[in-house]
């Protein structure tokens, strides 16, 4: 098993730190590209929600850690932003074709094996996994 992790503070380059951390993981470990295509996308998209949604926009701390286990890979995230209205158990299906926003949660959830998110006294945590091999 091994671990990488990123601390920050959000702003303008978060996603580009988010993926460099996915980057120094993918490189240490033999994870197959459909694997790290998958993860890429749904850090992305949980990411960019933290970083556009959470506290109005304004900066939030975030923690983010990779684990590469031998069957499966996690990206844990955690954040001190107020609380967000999240339901994952109503993940249906994508949102209508009309609708401009609200697709990336719908995106996550359909290329993880596992997507959940909890709230504490602490922030937002959200833990994404998917199987390492097909």
């Amino acid at each position: 098993m091994t671990e990488h992790a990123l601390e920050t503070v959000t702003g303008p380059n978060t996603l580009a730190q988010m993926q460099h951390t996915l980057d120094a993981a993918w490189a240490a470990d033999d994870v197959p590209e459909y694997t790290r295509m998958c993860m890429d996308l749904a850090v992305s998209e949980i990411g960019t929600n933290i970083i556009e949604h959470s506290n109005d926009g304004q900066p939030v701390k975030l923690r983010m850690v990779v684990t590469v286990e031998r069957e499966t890979v996690s990206v844990v995230l955690n954040d001190d932003a107020r609380s967000v209205a999240v339901d994952l158990g109503q993940m249906t299906g994508m949102p209508h074709d009309s609708s401009e926003r609200g697709r990336g949660l719908a995106i996550a959830y359909r290329v993880l094996d596992q997507l959940w998110y909890s709230r504490s006294d602490q922030g937002n945590h959200w833990r994404l996994t998917r199987k390492r091999f097909e």
